[in-house]
């Protein structure tokens, strides 16, 4: 078998995250969308400042998406190794 075979043929249930997680899943789309409109107006900000209209506003929001992106990323990914803890944690108790 494979290893992600043998991940899931060990795994008797998933265990549903906590309503805590559910609420940081709700706040990491306004996360992801402050991160995108912030970058927006930094960069209409310096072309404003520099008069060069479309350059800073493209560059500041394609950054900031990658900035929310990332932040959403690490979120789940958290929210995710807390979850496998405690599968792990109770695989161990039983």
């Amino acid at each position: 078998m494979t290893e992600p075979n043998k991940k899931n043929s060990t795994s008797k249930h998933i265990i549903a995250p906590s309503p805590v997680a559910n609420y940081l899943l709700i706040g990491a789309g306004s996360m992801f969308t402050a991160t995108v409109i912030a970058g927006f107006i930094v960069g209409y900000a310096l072309d404003y400042i520099f008069g060069t209209m479309p350059i800073f506003f493209l560059a500041c929001g394609v950054l900031g998406f990658i900035g929310g992106a990332q932040k959403v990323r690490l979120l789940t990914r958290r929210l995710d190794q807390q979850a496998t803890q405690k599968t792990k944690d109770e695989s161990n108790v039983e």
